[in-house]
């Protein structure tokens, strides 16, 4: 929530304040848009599919494999990313991009780690699970 919270108000007072404005700013907007309902989506597959996905990494009791899961394993990250990246773009000004740029480090981090978890809770299985989709947030780039 704090992250949505800090997003919102640099980005009112980007664009209010005209502070940082990003060149272009009615592509931006545009693609911010876009991005938004993008993410939207796919956090909303996600969640569709997993439905402990806001649970602790320790309350997880499978690997879920099936659906979105099935092409990338971190959706939901995804999701976020794009959401954060749209609704920077969306008041096309510096200040909400770079901190969208923070939180996903901060997320990519974090799925890292949850990883990480993930392969000593459930060891063969998930480590079979990476061998089968290799892809974190993006088939074929990462």
């Amino acid at each position: 929530m704090f992250e949505w919270c800090l997003l919102l108000a640099s980005g009112f007072y980007g664009y209010f304040f005209s502070v940082l404005v990003l060149p272009f700013h009615q592509y931006f907007m545009i693609s911010g848009v876009i991005l938004f309902i993008l993410g939207l989506g796919v956090h909303g597959l996600s969640h569709k599919e997993h439905k402990q996905a806001h649970s602790k990494a320790e309350d997880i009791k499978r690997i879920i494999t099936t659906g979105i899961y099935s092409k990338i394993r971190h959706p939901g990250y995804l999701g976020l990313i794009l959401m954060y990246t749209g609704m920077a773009f969306w008041f096309y000004s510096l200040i909400p991009v770079i901190i969208a740029i923070i939180f996903t480090v901060l997320h990519v981090l974090t799925a890292l780690k949850e990883e990480e978890y993930l392969l000593r809770k459930f060891e063969e299985k998930y480590s079979e699970y990476m061998k089968r989709v290799p892809w974190r947030f993006i088939p074929k780039v990462f």
